[in-house]
């Protein structure tokens, strides 16, 4: 009886099947694998720029944003006493609120003579309100309804930096200190609490040596963390006011906080080119993730599994909140020359709006709008490419093999 040309132990056999395996198991497994990922409701090589908002009236630099809690509209604040606030949608402009006082400073950006920097901005998470705040040591609290004054709060004596509400609304903390291109300024260094029922002031946070860049409340509402100028992050009680716990090892300032949404961690970034994760219960340090220049802002999205990490080179980083892995470097800043001195993602995590300092520019991006196309393309290009280098080299070891059965045969 005739033995099969494998039997044989013909010298081709062992690629032929390898190869044979690859193309008819392991590419398509790989392809499969790719279009599963883009199908992620939050796969960030899916998020694309839907529009960009550039201030024309002036030069002057952008500092900060915040998105309502419906998710309609964005706030930004600019170095010109002025908060523009653009629709969610398609980032026309809703309304152009201007709080020049008539006095003028030095700042660290571009501020236009006769004006002051507005450095914050947070709505209220029942929709009534929009504080605002910067130079002026005032926080501004506007009715978002008519945009008139509710109140205007007095008590800081240094710079306006952050902003902030609890999570049911009724409370709003402001934290304050020194532009440290501005040697007249006070630079209290403190974290102030105010209600919104009537406007008073309820507690003052006080411990931090330096600005309090940044002030947060956590999802629970019975926290605060602040992250100071001081190299430190600290979390207190509420409405007790209690220190809970004093977090050191960012070696220079702190420039912003965000909670993780279960409330068990916290995300710092530093002028030191770090961005930092804390036990929120311990108060330990379980992370450092490197960058490439100062860290102005850090946003973790509301799935806790992605966070937006931003700043002065000039990118836009979506990082694995548990690895600090960067999935997608957005380079918008890079082509416009600009740092990207804030990023928010929406409420329900669909969108992410970042604001470029210097160009006064403010971009809307979305998830499943696009694909990021200068890896995807490259990928698919490649896929495409060895799949037809296969097919060609089965052939090529196919045909010895063909012919010798053919002749055998003959």
């Amino acid at each position: 009886m005739k033995k099969s040309w494998i039997a044989h132990g013909h010298r081709y056999t062992a690629p032929i099947l390898l190869i044979t395996v690859y193309v008819l198991f392991i590419i398509p497994a790989l392809f499969c694998a790719q279009v599963e990922a883009q199908d992620d409701v939050y796969d960030p090589l899916t998020l694309d720029k839907v529009w960009e908002y550039t201030k024309v009236d002036n030069e002057a630099t952008f500092w900060k944003l915040a998105w309502s809690f419906e998710g309609d509209m964005v706030a930004a604040t600019f170095f010109d006493n002025k908060c523009v606030v653009l629709s969610a949608s398609n980032g026309s402009v809703i309304k152009e609120l201007d709080f020049n006082s008539g006095r003028g400073s030095r700042c660290d950006g571009f501020s236009p003579e006769g004006t002051n920097p507005l450095r914050a901005c947070a709505f209220s998470p029942d929709g009534k309100y929009l504080a605002v705040g910067g130079d002026d040591m005032e926080v501004i609290v506007l009715n978002v309804t008519t945009w008139e004054r509710k109140y205007t709060l007095l008590g800081h004596t240094g710079s306006i930096l952050s902003l902030d509400f609890s999570p049911d609304g009724r409370y709003l903390a402001s934290g304050s200190g020194r532009d440290k291109v501005i040697p007249q300024n006070a630079g209290e260094n403190i974290t102030r609490i105010w209600d919104m029922e009537d406007g008073s002031e309820v507690i003052a946070l006080e411990g931090h040596s330096d600005g309090v860049l940044g002030v947060k409340w956590s999802y629970s509402g019975d926290k605060i963390a602040t992250a100071s100028d001081d190299r430190t992050v600290r979390i207190w009680s509420f409405p007790q006011g209690e220190l809970i716990h004093n977090m050191e090892g960012h070696t220079t300032g702190l420039l912003d906080v965000d909670w993780s949404p279960d409330d068990s961690k916290l995300i710092t970034g530093s002028r030191d080119y770090k961005i930092k994760v804390w036990n929120t219960s311990t108060g330990t340090l379980l992370s450092t993730w490197g960058d490439n220049n100062c860290v102005r802002s850090v946003d973790v999205h509301p799935n806790g599994e992605l966070a937006a990490t931003s700043g002065v080179d000039l990118t836009l980083k979506i990082r694995d909140m548990d690895t600090g892995t960067q999935l997608r470097v957005i380079k918008d800043g890079v082509a416009q020359n600009a740092m990207v001195m804030s990023s928010r993602w929406s409420p329900d995590g669909s969108a992410l709006a970042s604001g470029l300092g210097k160009s006064h520019t403010v971009i809307m991006y979305k998830f499943g709008v696009g694909t990021f196309k200068e890896e995807e393309d490259v990928g698919l290009r490649t896929m495409v490419i060895l799949i037809l280098i296969s097919i060609v080299f089965l052939i090529l070891l196919y045909y010895p093999v063909i012919k010798k059965i053919k002749k055998r045969r003959g």
